[in-house]
């Protein structure tokens, strides 16, 4: 909360002081108590207050007062904070700022079991441990440190596996590791973004930064919600102007009317089973139709959930799991999952939302992701609801559409009319991909899943119409 007065004849603006700006419990105030930042920011190495008191006093920041700070086992705490490897203390030259290294029991030979090294010390002598390990409570024998499950993400973009000493990073099918051995990278063709603005979609390449435009309809038109066939290379859209779900086939160029008389913020393809699910705020109801299904003048199409639904908007599928989630933006706001049929439906978050308007799924990480409008933040959650994680970024203010590839997060903006991304962990290093004198809404980075099936993908699970999948 801010406050300011303004100087009626001269139209000068004069800002008092903050005195009552709170931040939430997941961000930090800054010194000079004009901003909050994530407390993921904090000592990163990037100013992120104006006064740049996020990076003040880091090298204390896990320090114990009057303590020094905390060192590997294979080094030597120094007297003033610092750390020394082991091999350098008691070798006749001072390596401490202090000399604290040096004399006291350094003459002491070292007779102690230790499991790993032992070294002299002032204070006598000490056991050691690589790198990799740590001096367990005995001081004698040395423990693994597990850098998978301590480091979490910040050991490897995908898979961990820990090894004695050691760990090493592994990619799902479809992924490479980058030479770093940390990183995994899409293999194939290029990812490309597709993003309608207006009346057109254009393709953009995630890599080359190559734009297209793939699909343009009438003038009066507005792509609204987008989602893409990865098995017909097909692009469905929600018509708004006719209150449609058209398609066209991005090879042959052909076009058609899946179905009349729906309006829906979201509509999401199920490739595996054959089906495009969409929302209806409105009505509070999820519905699907077969994906060949033809307009002839009635419409077919299901309701897959109905009733206890409080203004569903946006929309993810997960075909290969036979799962999805949406957000609700009514009165209560909150993350829900349910199986493709409609059934075990369930909360998967509901404190901490304003207006999730934006949904995208990580499937490698296992992590869904929103953009909060009313919150002006990017959340990130596990599949189970666990390990929520939000970050208030002050260019989120009217996310319509999300998609995550590879590291990055990438939204539409409908106040701004650009398409940006952000590094999906820390919200940082913010670009703005596309800017265009129209207001983008749907976006999608078509990408394959992992070899598999679901009920309904081979013979239409035994369906005479319409089938949905259910794990």
């Amino acid at each position: 909360v801010c406050s300011a007065r303004v100087d009626i004849r001269s139209g000068d603006l004069y800002w008092l002081a903050f005195l009552h700006l709170s931040c939430s419990r997941t961000h930090v105030l800054c010194r000079d108590g004009t901003g909050c930042v994530a407390q993921e920011y904090l000592c990163d190495g990037e100013k992120d207050c104006a006064d740049g008191s996020d990076e003040d006093g880091c090298a204390q920041l896990c320090n114990t007062p009057g303590q020094p700070a905390p060192c590997q086992s294979h080094e030597y705490p120094c007297g003033l904070g610092s750390c020394l490897n082991a091999s350098l203390v008691c070798n006749g030259r001072q390596d401490c700022a202090d000399g604290s290294d040096e004399g006291g029991n350094c003459s002491v030979p070292c007779q102690r079991s230790c499991t790993h090294l032992c070294y002299p010390s002032p204070q006598g002598p000490r056991c050691w441990c690589g790198p990799g390990y740590r001096l367990a409570e005995d001081g004698l024998s040395c423990m693994d440190i597990d850098e998978c499950t301590e480091w979490g993400k910040g050991a490897c973009s995908q898979t961990c596996l820990n090894a004695p000493g050691s760990y090493s990073c592994g990619c799902l099918p479809g992924y490479l590791l980058e030479p770093d051995g940390h990183v995994c990278k899409l293999t194939g063709p290029e990812p490309k973004l597709l993003v309608a603005v207006q009346s057109e979609v254009l393709s953009y390449g995630l890599r080359s930064g190559h734009e297209e435009v793939v699909l343009a309809t009438d003038k009066d038109r507005v792509v609204f919600s987008l989602d893409y066939d990865l098995v017909e290379r097909k692009v469905f859209w929600m018509d708004l102007a006719t209150e449609s779900i058209r398609w066209q086939d991005l090879n042959l160029g052909k076009k058609g009317t899946l179905v009349k008389g729906v309006r829906s913020d979201c509509i999401a393809v199920d490739w595996l089973g054959r089906n495009l699910y969409w929302t209806d705020g409105a009505a509070g109801q999820v519905l699907a139709t077969r994906l060949g299904a033809a307009w002839q003048g009635i419409p077919e199409y299901t309701v897959v959930m109905d009733g206890d639904l409080d203004q569903p908007h946006s929309l993810v599928l997960q075909p290969l799991a036979g799962l999805m989630y949406w957000s609700e933006v009514g009165s209560r706001a909150r993350l829900m999952e349910a199986s493709m049929d409609g059934s075990r439906q369930h909360v998967l978050l509901a404190q901490g939302l304003g207006w999730p308007t934006a949904l995208a799924l990580d499937l490698p990480t296992q992590r869904i992701f929103w953009l909060d409008e009313k919150l002006g933040s990017v959340g990130s959650a596990h599949l189970d609801g666990s390990s929520v994680k939000v970050l208030k970024l002050r260019w989120v203010r009217s996310p319509f559409a999300a998609a995550v590839c590879e590291g990055q997060l990438y939204w539409s903006e409908r106040k701004t009319w650009s398409v940006q991304q952000v590094d999906k962990a820390s919200g940082k290093n913010r670009t703005v991909l596309l800017k265009r004198q129209g207001q983008p809404h749907g976006l999608q980075v078509p990408m394959w899943g992992a070899p598999n099936t679901n009920g309904c993908a081979k013979s239409n699970g035994g369906c005479a119409q319409l089938c949905l999948p259910n794990p």
